[in-house]
């Protein structure tokens, strides 16, 4: 049997002519190279359906946590307004997120579908990176299922660990930095086959990916830009460019400390210091073996990884590649709102599958196509999950059974499920107390609102402020979300918060409420907490500038005296 020798130092075996019927069939998708138009063609046309499922349903449905996608539009319309991040409102997530959505907002206006619009760019601009790197490294085959894996995680409605039906679109841009990590990592610890040129592109897609993961969510680019250090330690392809690798490197480390990105490092660094970063190991232990199978996979994994490497399979970059995604995707998992899910620990399944390939190259062993058939079917279940999601959603938000769905204001087409009872039904039929404000305290209900209650506070807010009394200006919501400004298509005020959180700052109330005629203070919040701790911080400063002027089921009005008309 013949051995080539790879650039990369690392040996390769000669690929035998595929054979004919089924299994030469087999071989030429599983094993041989293959032309970059055929792996377009082969991810592309799903992911076009999938995008279509997506983008075609006549309304955007979310299911859970929709005040977080009112934040990703509140967001975008303070850049819509030319309002600089991090300077003129506060938020640690980056301002990436936010740009894609208003970016949305020159195609489809200011509506919840800007978001879905978002969404579709990042999945382009994911695929063809996804497309290139699979395509210089892995045959037609595992090529299409890591480039569809990618391209559904950012498409798929829900978040990762979460019910494929539980349609938020919230923290997307977990979703995003999860595929740009994965494509990433694919780079960084899989050699190029035999002939594919681009190294150069490949350092060049690399810091692209890293300078989005820095605006989308800086703790998916610090793990990308560690990753550099055993990639330029044990991957040959890595070190024979070792100068351009490490000059990236230092341009995007150099960007995230520059002086314009100061005032966002800021915005972290209050978050930190508040009590931002999760640090107790019990806690992250307990929520990572809630479900005690998938670490078991991971685990696994792992062991396989060494074991290939220990028998002389593969070089160490395999087994240091497998922990070092495992290790830090359980890190980042730990500071996201979700339970369960670490998408670059699939990016395993196909070093495995690089690697089982080029040791039996040549040989006619059947157990080795079963073993990376096998391989496939852990990232082929997470394309499973993205197709379900996206194929349940495309249903559900075409119906419109058991839907609100609103037809004013800029939340004109979003839905939410639809409930006969709950906590304002309760209230209107006087089942229930409601909080009473004075010059002095505030006492909250314990209740939370659904998706549901919440849009219609929202909207009830929204009616409010629309009657002819209150000339249009700047309002402020005591919640968690100020989604107001969107709604109506009013001006943003500057200086606030983008999410209201204990762990925030609270700003000084002659910053927070500079360019602020009206205040929304909820009856039955969000989060109770936040709305309690954000009115205590405020009432001084309410009681001298504003007075109450209007109560509503839901809500008390404050104003400026002189914003509405006598």
């Amino acid at each position: 049997m013949r051995v080539l020798l790879k650039a990369n130092n690392e040996p390769a075996r000669a690929q035998p002519a595929p054979e004919g019927g089924a299994k030469g069939l087999l071989d030429a998708f599983a094993v041989a190279d293959s032309p970059l138009v055929a792996l377009v063609l082969l991810a592309g046309l799903p992911v076009l359906a999938a995008a279509w499922a997506l983008l075609s349903p006549a309304h955007v449905l979310s299911r859970t946590m929709t005040w977080d996608l009112l934040f990703n539009l509140a967001g975008a319309w303070n850049l819509h307004f030319a309002h600089i991040p991090h300077v003129d409102f506060h938020e640690p997530v980056g301002q990436l997120n936010f740009l894609l959505t208003a970016a949305g907002f020159h195609f489809v206006g200011p509506s919840p579908r800007a978001t879905l619009v978002g969404m579709t760019i990042v999945a382009a601009v994911l695929f063809a990176a996804a497309c290139f790197a699979a395509w210089r490294r892995l045959p037609l085959l595992p090529a299409a299922v890591f480039v569809l894996f990618c391209s559904l995680l950012v498409l798929m409605p829900a978040n990762v660990g979460e019910a494929p039906n539980a349609y938020s679109f919230a923290m997307s841009y977990n979703r995003y930095c999860w595929s740009t990590l994965c494509v990433l990592a694919l780079i960084l610890f899989l050699p190029p086959r035999n002939g594919r040129n681009g190294d150069v592109a490949d350092i060049l897609i690399a810091g692209g990916l890293l300078l989005a993961m820095f605006y989308l969510k800086i703790t998916y680019f610090v793990v990308g830009l560690a990753a550099l250090a055993p990639a330029l330690a044990l991957c040959p392809h890595v070190r024979a460019r070792w100068i351009g690798w490490t000059v990236m490197g230092l341009v995007v480390a150099a960007n995230a400390v520059a002086p314009y990105n100061h005032a966002y490092l800021l915005d972290l660094w209050a978050v930190a210091q508040g009590g931002g970063v999760r640090d107790k190991l019990s806690l992250q232990l307990m929520q990572y073996f809630t479900n005690s199978a998938e670490p078991a996979i991971y685990v696994a994994g792992l062991a396989v990884a060494i074991w290939v490497w220990w028998r002389g399979y593969a070089s160490l970059r395999l087994p240091v590649a497998a922990a070092y995604l495992i290790g830090s995707g359980a890190a980042l998992l730990s500071q996201n709102a979700q339970t369960g899910g670490i998408p670059p620990a699939m990016v395993v399944a196909f070093l495995l599958y690089d690697a089982i390939r080029q040791r039996f190259a040549g040989e006619r062993f059947d157990g080795a196509m079963v073993a990376l058939l096998i391989l496939l079917a852990f990232p082929i279940s997470y394309i499973g999950t993205s197709t379900l999601s996206l194929v349940a959603y495309h249903y559900n938000a075409g119906s419109e059974k058991a839907v609100r769905v609103v037809d004013r204001t800029n939340l004109k087409g979003l839905a939410v499920p639809v409930e006969e009872d709950g906590l304002l039904a309760d209230f209107a039929a006087g089942n229930v107390g409601y909080p009473l404000l004075n010059r002095s305290r505030a006492v909250y209900s314990q209740f939370e609102l659904s998706p549901f209650e919440y849009v219609e506070t929202i909207l009830e807010a929204a009616d409010l402020l629309t009657g002819r009394r209150y000339p249009r200006g700047g309002v402020a919501v005591l919640d968690q979300v100020n989604p107001l400004p969107f709604v109506l298509g009013w001006p943003p005020p500057r200086g606030e918060n983008l999410w209201q959180d204990p762990t925030k700052p609270v700003r000084p109330a002659e910053q927070f409420f500079a360019e602020v005629d009206y205040v929304l203070i909820p009856k039955f919040s969000t989060k109770s907490p936040s709305t309690k701790a954000i009115t205590r911080a405020y009432m001084p400063y309410l009681n001298e500038h504003f007075r109450r002027v209007e109560e509503s089921p839901s809500w008390f009005l404050l104003s400026r005296g002189n914003r509405i008309d006598q």
